[in-house]
């Protein structure tokens, strides 16, 4: 049975930080099983989709049976190894590469002419080093980390909200991939938390311009949690911190992309994946505050 911690437990310090639930996880559970989902005919674009976080959420979206995926990544080593693990895992699959890096609007706006997507997966993200003695300037912060994680993603969006829809009845979704560093001071991550926070507040303007009921397109803020990646052991040792687990986002994430009007309150939301779906479930009524689980001001 996979663990989950009460308030009171203090293996884990993310715990520490107020949350609207009363469960969280730190594995993947039943209720948000891709099993339990139906992605026929769906098609999924994952940024990143190739290693770490992205691939497992890839992965998650086969598993519940989408028709089709697509992952854009910068290195043609690990794509070809992406596709060659999806498409010997599900054979019926139809997985599709992208050599390429969302800093390529052109290519980004031909990827979307050629495909008709149903759910874009924002994994792609960019920093700088948390190391106390790294030297920074705007100019590092701009290369290393805000092209990619704001005006890249912004554009992606942008671009994917734009083209056209496969059926006047078909719907729209984006998961942005975002960190919990979003919402709080942690020390060494001034460009990275910045750029994430600046994202997940465009996704709530998006937010404000589209919505499942007007346009049929669902957006949502995700943070994965504590995910011990390759990305995440440059700057982090396996010992470092409680470390959770990568099908948790995952299949969070498919739960959001395919559960139908399930996951539609969440619409313009932050969240984490550690988050109990079911608990989160009863919280609609609170949904009525516009500010409810979004980034801001807290008076």
């Amino acid at each position: 049975m996979a663990p989950v911690y009460s308030d009171q437990d203090s293996k884990n310090l993310l715990l520490q930080v107020p949350r609207p639930v009363k469960t969280y996880h730190t594995e993947a559970y039943d209720r948000i099983s891709p099993k339990h989902f139906d992605g026929k005919g769906k098609t999924v674009l994952v940024t990143a989709g190739a290693t770490g976080i992205g691939y497992a959420i890839a992965y998650a979206f086969a598993e519940a049976g989408v028709s089709r995926i697509a992952i854009v990544q910068r290195s043609a080593d690990v794509l070809q190894k992406a596709k060659s693990s999806l498409s010997k895992d599900f054979p019926k699959l139809e997985v599709i590469t992208y050599q390429a890096s969302i800093q390529d609007g052109a290519r980004m706006k031909e990827i979307f002419s050629e495909l008709s997507v149903d759910v874009v997966v924002l994994s792609a993200t960019s920093t700088h080093s948390f190391k106390p003695d790294t030297p920074l300037s705007g100019d590092i912060l701009h290369e290393t980390t805000y092209k990619t994680n704001i005006i890249a993603s912004y554009d992606l969006v942008d671009t994917y909200l734009k083209s056209p829809k496969s059926s006047a009845d078909s719907t729209k979704t984006v998961i942005n991939i975002t960190s919990a560093s979003a919402q709080l001071t942690i020390p060494g991550q001034i460009g990275y938390a910045s750029s994430k926070a600046a994202f997940a507040k465009m996704m709530q303007h998006f937010s404000l311009e589209h919505s499942p009921e007007t346009d049929g397109v669902r957006l949502f803020n995700l943070h994965p949690g504590a995910i011990y990646t390759p990305y995440a052991s440059t700057e982090y040792g396996p010992d470092d911190f409680p470390w959770e687990d990568i099908k948790l986002p995952a299949h969070f994430s498919a739960w959001l992309g395919l559960s139908g009007r399930e996951a539609e309150f969440l619409h313009g939301r932050f969240m984490w994946a550690q988050w109990d779906v079911d608990e989160l479930l009863q919280l609609k009524e609170q949904m009525n505050n516009p500010m409810y689980l979004t980034i801001g001001l807290v008076l």
